[in-house]
């Protein structure tokens, strides 16, 4: 079965505009963390 067109990065495009938003330097993200290959992370606030 075929995946959609562009639906390997769906996701990482979300992070990143949310990440825009939130995040003091988006290139270094203190709330929204990769967890390489398992996911993302959600840090909470220090």
């Amino acid at each position: 079965q075929e995946k959609p067109y562009g639906a390997e990065n769906t996701v990482a495009v979300h992070i990143r505009h949310i990440r825009e938003k939130i995040e003091i330097n988006p290139a270094e993200p203190r709330y929204i963390k990769v967890i390489f290959g398992q996911g993302y992370k959600i840090e909470k606030r220090v």
